[in-house]
């Protein structure tokens, strides 16, 4: 996987499951995100700039399983694997499992750092036994809808609105084989 950052090329070399002793870069990757694209995700960028290092150490340490692809020890991007429901009150199945928090630095974006995010996603998804993987994308947000749809993964129908924005989260669902089969 070769992408470009500034003018020199690099490589994927790695994708990394994120630990409490990576604190430091999840936290530059999450307020990164949250800076440049604020409403394709939940989080508060606000809030997200008050936190300290427990706080986010305790965010690395669940419930979501975060992963970086890295190129040496550059970030690329991230994604995290939610194997439980948002909150005790919305349970999923048990065979589900939710995509949340995909984002791709500017200048690695159209490289195939996506894809290799999302195949080890779900190659974890499968050791966790959750193949039906879902996720929820801004209906506006047409780029992330033809990524998702390029790797197989269709519109279910279920839609939830945005309290405050006039847009709504369109959920989204695969197989975690499809996803491997390509």
């Amino acid at each position: 996987m070769r992408t470009t950052t500034g003018t020199v090329p690099t490589v994927v070399s790695r994708v990394h499951q994120v630990s409490g002793e990576d604190w430091v870069s999840h936290r530059e990757l999450r307020l990164d995100m949250l800076a440049a694209d604020p409403d394709a995700f939940w989080a508060d960028p606000a809030e997200a700039r008050r936190r300290d290092e427990q706080q986010w150490r305790a965010e690395i340490a669940g419930p979501r399983i975060h992963l970086q692809a890295r190129s040496a020890s550059e970030v690329l991007g991230g994604i995290a694997l939610l194997p439980a429901g948002y909150t005790p009150e919305h349970p999923i199945p048990a065979d589900r499992a939710h995509i949340v928090s995909l984002w791709i630095r500017p200048a690695a974006r159209g490289t195939g750092v996506s894809r290799v995010l999302l195949a080890a996603l779900a190659r974890l998804s499968l050791e966790l036994g959750r193949p039906d993987l879902r996720l929820d994308v801004d209906d506006t947000n047409v780029p992330a809808q033809r990524l998702y749809e390029r790797l197989g993964f269709t519109a279910t129908g279920n839609r939830e609105p945005r309290e405050g924005r006039g847009t709504s989260w369109v959920e989204y669902a695969l197989r975690a084989e499809q996803l491997l089969a390509d």
